[in-house]
């Protein structure tokens, strides 16, 4: 067991899955802010930017996002979620 930098609990066996592993949290973690950014800016503005392209407002009374807890996500189309899915993995 070669010692290959800090991974207390040994998911990594070399260097270049350390740094792997590494890469994949930074890039989760910006994933994570991007999200936590976003999410009061789309309550703010879905309403005047659906109003002036047309499209259905997603927001529900309370201007609160689509969620798995607010309800709601039946209101969003399987190809947006097919979009961020690849967004996400590219």
């Amino acid at each position: 067991d070669a010692d290959v930098g800090f991974d207390p609990l040994g998911f990594s066996d070399t260097k270049a899955g350390l740094f792997f592993m590494r890469e994949a949290e930074i890039k989760h973690c910006r994933l994570a802010m991007l999200a936590a950014a976003s999410w009061p800016i789309a309550e703010l503005f879905d309403k005047p930017l659906a109003n002036l392209l047309g499209q259905p407002v997603i927001v529900d009374a309370t201007d609160r996002n689509p969620s798995l807890l607010n309800g709601g996500l039946e209101k969003i189309s399987p190809i947006y979620w097919a979009a961020i899915l690849v967004a996400a993995a590219a």
